[in-house]
């Protein structure tokens, strides 16, 4: 997809949620927000996520630690009369450590990180078809010295798959290499375990059923980008998150704030 079109796409986006989003108000439930980084501007400052926080804490959501969130889900164990909220961000990009944990960590929230060892080991090479193809954005990635920092301090670090591809597919080489793969070189670097699993693209289309079912007997905790009035798919197997970014407009963020099922 070329940047033109990207371009378009957003700009249709933001004029329809701006009706949609019209007197929108949080819902109670869990809700677990997936982002990628601060902003695609590279110059964008922290205070963006910072303001977009206040103003969901007036607005009456609550935040929770991602672990805390994920075992409430899981055990179903749903508020009824608070609107929670947990973060994770997938592909492990430079500013979630030097733009966005300044801000969660005033904020005292527990957040996800989700990684792709190889883009972190990659030679210059790797890393620029990486950033062209895989994920259309020129952000580096952390490194090794990053993510152990946010793992010793109590943020979750989860896997990505090594490469970003997709796993709709029934080679089963293919998805243990990835899938498999990745959890064992994180825990490698960080030498701890990994629990939790993200596939790429994050669409139900973007993982098999097979896919599924490699990554459910290697992680308790697998999760998708999508279904988010759901929180669960593929039989009760995957948690559903909803993306988000920390520069949307506060009304964009709270009409995803729906009420859910399981």
């Amino acid at each position: 997809m070329n940047g033109r079109l990207i371009k378009y796409r957003s700009y249709l986006r933001n004029k329809v949620l701006n009706i949609l989003s019209y007197k929108a108000t949080p819902k109670p439930g869990i809700h677990i927000l997936n982002g990628h980084f601060l902003s695609l501007n590279d110059n964008a400052s922290p205070e963006i996520f910072h303001n977009l926080l206040v103003r969901l804490s007036r607005l009456g959501a609550g935040f929770i630690d991602f672990e805390d969130a994920a075992q409430r889900i899981k055990n179903k164990t749903f508020p009824k009369n608070e609107c929670l909220l947990a973060f994770s961000w997938d592909d492990g990009f430079e500013e979630c450590f030097t733009k966005i944990k300044p801000v969660v960590d005033v904020w005292k929230i527990k957040a996800a990180f989700f990684i792709n060892p190889n883009f972190i080991d990659g030679d210059n090479d790797y890393r620029e078809h990486f950033k062209k193809d895989i994920v259309f954005t020129n952000k580096n990635p952390m490194s090794w010295e990053m993510v152990k920092q946010l793992a010793a301090e109590g943020h979750t670090i989860g896997a990505h798959t090594l490469d970003h591809l997709s796993l709709n597919c029934n080679e089963l080489s293919f998805l243990k290499h990835q899938i498999e793969g990745s959890k064992e070189r994180i825990e490698a670097q960080l030498g701890i375990e990994v629990r939790h699993f993200a596939f790429p693209y994050g669409r139900l289309r973007h993982i098999s059923q097979l896919g599924v079912d490699v990554a459910c007997s290697t992680f308790p905790y697998v999760y998708s980008q999508d279904n988010y009035r759901h929180y669960f798919s593929f039989g009760g197997k995957v948690i559903n998150r909803r993306h988000f970014e920390c520069n949307w407009p506060l009304n964009h963020v709270v009409y995803f704030l729906k009420a859910k099922t399981v």
